[in-house]
């Protein structure tokens, strides 16, 4: 084969490679909703309704999937959403009030509630906000940074998450070959359906839908230290409301009577309602300290309620704020 065979094809072969990955990421980005799993509609439908231009002034609710479960927004009031995420922390609420006063008039108020376990550690960050992109990559390398520049992690670790942002962001095909293997290209229809009940819903949604469960919840056993990341971005949600002029107020949510018995022997109760109570009065916010012991019948697993826990914290929640 002369020289200027050898060229044509290597530069055949590498226009064929460069189509191909072109190709793939087009597929991959188009037709998410028939490979991902099933919390992706509940996080897209989240983002499309924050991002979406809207005259109504609402009452939003932030929070990860214990305040998701727990407020039910039709039987709350006529304007009302719950723009809980499933395993989300204040990186994604930051973000998600953020984009929705782009698009919404300021809400009345804006009650945020975390899982123990979501104020000390990064919730699903990889495996939701790089996995599903419902952050922009400029939004995901800032938190990344904040990340190292609060020396939550030192710069090795710091450039291995960029490198990882990056990856995600590109589709690297060790990041979604499994799911693409998995699915077989068949969840979209179960995906658009969840996506369509999630907006009829207004954002709310169960994980658990047993009638009674008295299992433990681990959050009441863990080392309550805060995530810096997270306080970070829960100072910048703050800030944000009073910029704004927005009520803010921090909710708990419920735990079953065996978990709850469990806290009170433990030193992770005494030290969040300290971070608590320091924050308030830090910032003048109102803050509720205290967790809600709900009966077993109230849950549907030992983290979240089931309907009819959820009927009981949306009634004393309507009751409590006035709505």
């Amino acid at each position: 084969m002369n020289p200027n065979r050898y060229a044509i094809f290597f530069i055949g072969l590498f226009i064929l490679i460069a189509i191909t990955a072109v190709f793939r990421w087009c597929l991959l980005w188009n037709m998410q909703f028939s490979y991902m799993d099933n919390e992706f509609p509940y996080w897209i439908q989240q983002k499309d309704y924050v991002q979406t231009k809207s005259d109504k002034q609402e009452v939003i609710f932030l929070g990860d999937s214990r305040m998701k479960a727990a407020v039910i927004p039709n039987k709350l009031c006529e304007n009302a959403y719950n723009l809980a995420v499933g395993g989300g922390t204040s990186i994604e609420m930051y973000y998600t009030l953020k984009h929705y006063l782009e698009n919404h008039p300021k809400p009345e108020k804006v009650i945020l509630g975390f899982a123990g376990g979501h104020w000390v550690s990064e919730g699903q960050f990889t495996g939701r906000d790089l996995y599903f992109h419902f952050l922009s990559p400029s939004e995901q390398l800032e938190a990344q940074y904040i990340g190292y520049k609060s020396n939550q992690w030192g710069f090795q670790r710091f450039k291995e998450k960029i490198i990882d942002t990056l990856e995600y962001e590109l589709f690297f095909p060790q990041k979604y070959s499994a799911a693409l293997i998995n699915s077989k290209f068949k969840r979209g229809e179960f995906n658009h359906s969840e996506y369509e009940k999630n907006k009829m819903n207004k954002g709310q949604m169960f994980f658990g839908m047993n009638e009674r469960t008295e299992d433990f919840n681990g959050d009441a056993n863990i080392n309550f230290v805060p995530d810096k990341r997270n306080d970070f971005y829960l100072h910048k949600i703050i800030n944000l409301c009073k910029k704004h002029n927005i009520s803010f107020f921090i909710e708990q949510l419920p735990m079953n009577t065996i978990s709850h018995e469990k806290l009170g022997e433990t030193k992770f109760y005494e030290k969040f309602k300290s971070y608590l109570s320091d924050l308030e009065s830090e910032t003048g916010i109102t803050v509720e300290k205290a967790i809600p012991c709900y009966e077993p019948e109230c849950f549907g697993d030992s983290s979240h309620v089931n309907p009819r826990g959820a009927e009981r914290f949306t009634a004393e929640i309507k009751e409590k704020y006035g709505l």
